[in-house]
């Protein structure tokens, strides 16, 4: 049986990158390989997902780990840009420079790229990802095959791989029936459910303007509020914070730490409209095709919502509570909004990034 190492953003209880493990592991092991990862709690991650795992800040574990591996997977997330840490680039283009001097085979995928600011580290992602042991660099839009280009990677090496998670499914329904009646108390029929998926960015407050929004929503449009934290503990304490703001609290509710990535893509598959500053929140929405609406703080937001045919309602720093309700109304009116198109040719993309890297192991 063949291993597959994968580095990223792993064991940091953040749902969409945790999905990954969650998709790609289970879609190993139909293909008679098996998935080792480098985690930030080696010892929950091998629980939750039935794979290896190793520390991924022990240099001799993150040693022995690429030593047994027949290859090695730089993804997914947008793993090499300088904005968030200027660390977070040296620590994962310091893996594939690792797997390199072990003469291991490497692809880049299922990622997002930049911004990358520091020229030094910009050649730096050129240099080492253009090595041979490289075999190609799959970007998960438009968006970062673009500035994959503009960096200077070989546009030979370059693939359009989507994101690994237009792959995951949903549990059976009734799986979703429960969570959704333990969490949503006491839902009348006829309410609306609107999923609302927020983060901190910067230490720019805008949970009075957030809150605004929400209270908006279910003053017009008899809803109820159910919010999806998708990097824990943080954006639950943003979300409580929010909730605590809302003149309506009591019509909001918060989606505990307990549910595996599918079971939190299934609850928000039963929203009827969806709000997302999360990347994978805006990707969950749309895999159910739920109609989806997304704050932009980062260019992937919008590389994302591009890629479905959408612009974000508003930006991060300039939060337009009114123009948010008003797009959830537009949504729910709407009934044409439609992502399953899209949605088919990103999972078939996935597939066929997935299948490229199987067999770099023949």
């Amino acid at each position: 049986m063949k291993n597959i190492l994968i580095s990223g953003y792993y064991g940091f209880n953040n749902t969409g990158d945790e999905a990954m493990i969650e998709t790609m592991s289970s879609l190993l092991a139909k293909r008679d390989c098996s998935l080792t990862v480098l985690s930030s709690n080696p010892d929950r991650t091998k629980e939750l997902y039935n794979v290896e795992a190793y520390n991924r800040f022990k240099l001799s574990e993150v040693k022995k780990a690429i030593k047994k591996a027949d290859l090695i997977i730089s993804g997914g997330g947008t793993l090499f840009q300088d904005i968030t840490s200027k660390k977070s680039i040296w620590y994962y283009l310091g893996i594939v420079k690792l797997a390199q001097l072990y003469r291991k085979k490497i692809v880049v995928c299922y990622q997002g790229m930049g911004p990358i600011n520091t020229p030094f580290y910009r050649w730096m992602t050129k240099h080492i990802l253009n090595k041979k042991s490289v075999k190609f660099v799959g970007m998960r839009d438009n968006h970062a095959i673009d500035y994959a280009k503009e960096i200077g990677i070989k546009e030979n090496k370059i693939i359009f791989s989507s994101d690994m998670i237009f792959m995951m499914n949903p549990p059976p329904t009734e799986r979703i029936d429960k969570i959704i009646k333990d969490n949503v108390l006491n839902l009348q029929e006829g309410q609306k459910l609107i999923g609302f998926s927020v983060r901190e960015w910067k230490d720019k407050d805008r949970t009075d303007d957030l809150a605004q929004a929400a209270d908006l929503i279910i003053e017009r449009y008899n809803a109820r509020i159910v919010f999806f934290p998708f990097h824990k503990p943080k954006d639950a304490e943003i979300s409580k914070i929010i909730m605590h703001k809302m003149k309506h609290e009591e019509k909001a509710s918060i989606m505990p730490n307990r549910y595996l990535p599918s079971e939190i893509l299934g609850a928000m598959g039963r929203m009827d409209v969806n709000i997302g500053v999360r990347l994978h929140s805006l990707v969950f929405s749309a895999i159910c095709n739920v109609p989806t609406i997304g704050i932009s703080y980062d260019p992937k937001i919008d590389g994302f919502l591009d890629m479905i045919g959408a612009k974000p309602a508003c930006t991060y720093e300039d939060i337009d509570s009114k123009r948010i309700a008003d797009e959830v109304g537009n949504m729910l009116l709407n009934k044409d909004v439609n992502y399953v198109e899209k949605i088919k040719e990103f999972k078939q993309k996935g597939e066929e990034a997935l299948e490229k890297i199987i067999a770099e192991l023949s």
